[in-house]
């Protein structure tokens, strides 16, 4: 399936965690859109506000959060961004990042070149099908 206006779906807004709730009801949207069972849709929205949460967290004071929704036939690839406060990434052995693995299917962090180091985590979800 190719990426279309359809498939694609990216939020910009503050990197607080007072955005969370709009990025946890795009997700659920997105996932009621895909056909994700509803069990599914519940997994993606805790694992999309863990994302984000972990992307504000270390992001820098003021930043925008980046955050696209990409679904396709096979599933649902998720991407969150923001610049980096201090160039961390988010640790692989908390609890946080324990949820990501458990609730998606592929979970991945890396810092993007350039003087912010921005902060990019990036899930996919794939369908039961």
């Amino acid at each position: 399936m190719s990426e279309t206006a359809h498939n694609r779906v990216e939020l910009r807004l503050p990197a607080e965690f007072g955005s969370l709730p709009v990025v946890r009801g795009v997700a659920a949207t997105v996932a009621m859109g895909a056909d994700l069972t509803v069990d599914a849709i519940a997994d993606l929205r805790l694992a999309v506000d863990e994302v984000c949460s972990q992307v504000i967290a270390l992001a820098r004071p003021g930043a925008q959060l980046t955050c696209a929704f990409h679904s396709t036939a096979a599933g649902i690839r998720v991407s969150a961004a923001a610049p980096s406060k201090d160039g961390r990434l988010p640790s692989a052995d908390s609890f946080g990042w324990h949820v990501l693995r458990t609730l998606t299917d592929e979970a991945r962090a890396w810092l993007g070149d350039g003087e912010d180091h921005p902060l990019h985590v990036e899930i996919l979800k794939r369908n039961a099908s």
